[in-house]
């Protein structure tokens, strides 16, 4: 879709375009001169950027997750029939970002939230602009009637972020408009899925940090496919904070938190990042059924993301099959090789939908979930080593 814009060309290069919007009526734009010295870098950067008409594109990210009918995109289209709607709630981890493909100009920015009631505002939010996609700078704060402003001054900008203040957090998200005021036309898209890294407090990690971020970028659209619902939009991000701490790694509120100790003790393991990244996908209301909730995050990692290093090693006189992890992503895996190939993704639909129950086994396997892994157990003791050995793996993406 057309990401929304406001322009009104200049005749000379030393003008720039100051624009405004108000909701549901038509730009209105207000022009001022402005001249600057000649010798300020600054100012001969943006009028060079303020003179080019190329268009750029902008790639859409959001932490949360949305419909088909209030997607990403619908808070940048110029429709004020339109919105973007969260499906649960934002915390103060939780991102909507817009990224340009490029610096360009920008006076000005007007993001208006809510549904025109009153309702679902945000009035604990910010509103954040980056020159280099990296480092982001606070621009407004949202108002009590759910509306950020800011003048740019026509310095070049690379992207817009909306986060809410610490320590806050909201029911839903609606972004009823993102104006920005630019002389370059923008056209916007959701983004493939990709993890922006923070190793500001464990730098060591980098280089493991970039290759996990980096296999996460690769198996995402896979991720998207193998735990797809019917007109749901999964997050298309997630922040992955690495710094020293407890545990391994842990997956919510638009952050994945990886514990840098742990990554210097196994260089090797950057594939818990996938796991961590099913999480983001899965955005289930609830950590009911606990069990299936990680098996599933680890079927996508070891059964399909890396199956050449998974060796299962199940004690069968004393596991269950909703001992989670890999106990229950070897089992989820061998169901759907012998009975129902779909078996993850309905399970994962009905988790997502707050209808799970143990009965969906029966329904898709014919058997109940005790029967199936009475089954399961013969046929590991029989052979443990290829227990999937008929599992193929998902092809992963090219990075190319």
């Amino acid at each position: 879709m057309l990401f929304r814009y406001l322009s009104r060309p200049l005749a000379a290069v030393a003008l720039l375009c100051l624009a405004g919007a108000a909701r549901g009526d038509s730009p209105i734009a207000h022009s001022v001169l402005r001249l600057a010295p000649s010798t300020s870098p600054d100012h001969t950067t943006a009028t060079r950027l303020a003179s080019e008409s190329t268009p750029v594109d902008a790639d859409i990210y959001s932490t949360m997750s949305s419909t088909d009918a209030h997607r990403p995109e619908m808070a940048l289209d110029a429709d004020s029939s339109t919105y973007f709607q969260t499906v649960g709630g934002m915390d103060d981890g939780d991102d909507f970002l817009v990224l340009f493909g490029r610096p360009i100009p920008v006076t000005s920015i007007k993001v208006t939230s809510g549904d025109g009631q009153g309702h679902d505002v945000l009035s604990k939010g910010i509103l954040e602009t980056t020159t280099d996609g990296v480092t982001y700078h606070k621009v407004a704060d949202f108002k009590a009637g759910g509306v950020a402003e800011a003048d740019v001054d026509g310095d070049p900008v690379m992207g817009v972020r909306i986060r809410l203040k610490k320590d806050a957090n909201i029911d839903r998200l609606v972004i009823d408009d993102i104006a920005v005021g630019s002389t370059v036309p923008i056209s916007g898209q959701l983004a493939p899925g990709r993890a922006f890294v923070d190793v500001s407090k464990a730098p060591d990690v980098k280089a493991w940090a970039e290759r996990a971020a980096k296999e996460v970028a690769e198996f995402w659209p896979n991720t998207n496919a193998l735990l797809y619902s019917d007109g749901f939009i999964p997050p298309n991000m997630v922040n992955m904070v690495f710094a020293d701490g407890d545990g391994v790694a842990g997956t919510g509120g638009g952050v994945m938190a990886v514990n840098a100790k742990w990554c210097r003790e196994h260089p090797d393991d950057t594939g818990l990042a996938v796991h961590e990244m099913s999480h983001a996908v899965q955005a289930y209301p609830t950590y009911d059924a606990s069990w299936l909730v990680e098996g599933i995050a680890d079927y996508i990692r070891w059964v399909k993301f890396e199956p050449q290093h998974f060796h299962p090693r199940i004690n069968v006189a004393k596991s269950t099959y909703h001992d989670a992890y890999q106990t229950t992503a070897t089992f989820l895996g061998w169901c759907a090789l012998h009975y129902d190939s779909c078996l993850p993704t309905k399970l994962n639909q009905a988790l997502r939908a707050g209808t799970y129950n143990d009965r969906l086994f029966k329904q898709c396997c014919g058997k109940d979930v005790g029967d199936l892994w009475a089954e399961f157990v013969k046929s590991y003791q029989t052979d443990p080593k290829d227990i999937l050995a008929a599992v193929s793996p998902t092809s992963r993406l090219s990075s190319n």
